[in-house]
């Protein structure tokens, strides 16, 4: 008998390490669960500026970057304006070193028609000789010199997010950080969000700041596995088409189409220290058209820009974006000298990116609906790439330090941001969309500043 007692014993023993087992297994399949005070979604410049902000103006809390791609080199030249450099410089002056090192300075402007056709009619004109062909040379020289003002360094856009990277992490691995959370997490796309609050903004603001509003599930883009997610406040940092407002129910669609294409590629076989830019005429079938050419960074050959309108469908392959690019730029004249220098820098691209320009609808709420999310970057305001959106996003995330210090990290300091934010940067869309009219003469035509999908 009391063998098998003991029998029994080690069956049940057996039977209960194996459920213990059985569970652990199914545990491992269940999403990982972290919890954070500060989800940012979105590991590009304005995502690791929004990290800068938050370390310096609330260095307890917890932060985690989440970035869909695994941080491989890619992305065009960019240009950051003044204000950029001068709100990265509030947020820390000590990474405007480290990313001025990453630019390389542009050392003429050159202003382009697109075809260079004359006009017959005009050609033996006394008016056009004397009087219009001076003027337009004396236009041609003040633009040229507006341009360059603007136009002075270009950084390859990986660049800058390395420089910042770096920087972010240097901050909270250092002594005085208190930050536990895993910092920046790669291959993650956002599949699933949801708010924790018992309504939106208007029904949710009592909600305690210690208690989690957000819930989210990330897969990885290589295994396939689930992270879960709670966090006190999201920043959406995801860009134009961002995947947070697109998710989350009660965020309205802020975008309109500037019916334009754009294709942008680096030729890094080809290096320039020239911004050559290609516009097309007033008042022909070239009429809105444009391309750029500008040096690509530090060993990086050229970057260029295609704008055209827009194409129907969309290229599924790096070659049908080739081909229908090139059929644009074939409207130069495939024996120009405009065409062959298009067609070599996009003859030397391995990666040509196509995309739909689109612009923000200031006609739609600009505050989130939710309580403790916020929109920096792209995804609040996309911009024409005129080398505004940048730096609008470092501006985005210098403004969100300063509320933050002023009000401590709460909901009252996001919707201050929100406040403040408005204003300037519809004051910068409405000057981007004048500056495009004066540049391309089409002045019925949509040409806010705009990002692309």
């Amino acid at each position: 008998m009391t063998r098998t007692r003991t029998g029994n014993r080690s069956y049940k023993s057996i039977i209960f390490v194996a459920f213990i087992i059985h569970c652990a297994a199914g545990f491992e399949n269940r999403p990982q669960h972290c919890i954070i005070d500060c989800a940012i979604i979105g590991g590009g410049p304005g995502g690791l500026a929004t990290a800068i902000a938050i370390s310096k103006s609330s260095p307890s809390s917890s932060i985690a970057i989440f970035e869909r791609d695994g941080f491989q080199p890619k992305g065009a030249s960019i240009q950051i304006s003044s204000s950029g450099w001068k709100s990265l410089a509030n947020l820390d002056s000590s990474v405007v070193p480290k990313l001025e090192d990453t630019g390389v300075p542009v050392t003429a402007v050159d202003l382009r028609s697109w075809t260079n056709v004359k006009e017959k009619d005009e050609k033996n004109s006394r008016l056009k000789k004397y009087i219009k062909k001076p003027l337009t040379k004396l236009k041609s020289k003040i633009t040229q010199f507006l341009f360059s003002k603007v136009v002075s360094r270009t950084h390859l856009w990986h660049d800058v997010r390395v420089v910042l990277r770096q920087h972010v992490e240097e901050l909270y691995t250092s002594e005085d950080s208190k930050s536990k959370a895993a910092l920046i997490n790669l291959n993650l796309n956002l599949d699933y969000i949801q708010s924790l609050s018992t309504g939106t903004s208007s029904s949710s603001s009592s909600q305690d700041d210690d208690e989690a509003r957000f819930e989210l599930i990330f897969k990885n883009a290589e295994s396939g596995e689930e992270m879960k997610v709670r966090t006190k406040y999201v920043f959406a940092c995801d860009g134009t088409n961002s995947k947070v407002r697109s998710i989350l129910p009660n965020e309205p669609d802020t975008l309109l189409s500037e019916n334009k294409s754009v294709w942008r590629g680096m030729a890094p076989n080809i290096p320039t220290s020239t911004a050559t830019f290609y516009r097309g005429q007033q008042d022909s079938d070239t009429a809105g058209r444009s391309a750029l050419i500008f040096p690509g960074g530090k060993s990086a050959g050229s970057s260029w820009t295609v704008i055209s309108d827009v194409e129907d469908g969309r290229a599924n392959t790096e070659e049908e974006s080739r081909r229908r690019v090139l059929k644009v730029v074939e409207t130069m004249g495939t024996n120009s000298e405009n065409y062959k220098r298009m067609k070599q820098v996009i003859d030397d691209s391995n990666i040509i990116i196509e995309n739909k320009l689109q612009v923000r609808d200031f006609d739609k709420p600009w505050e989130s609906s939710y309580d403790g999310l916020i929109y920096i970057g792209d995804s609040a305001h996309p911009v024409r790439p005129t080398g505004e959106g940048t730096a609008l996003a470092f501006e985005d995330a210098n403004v969100l330090g300063q509320v933050v210090i002023k009000y401590g990290l709460g909901v009252k300091a996001l919707r201050q941001y929100e406040n403040k934010r408005y204003e300037p940067v519809k004051t910068i869309s409405e000057k981007v969309r004048t500056g495009a009219q004066n540049f391309y003469k089409q002045p019925n035509a949509l040409m806010v500043g705009g990002g692309t999908e």
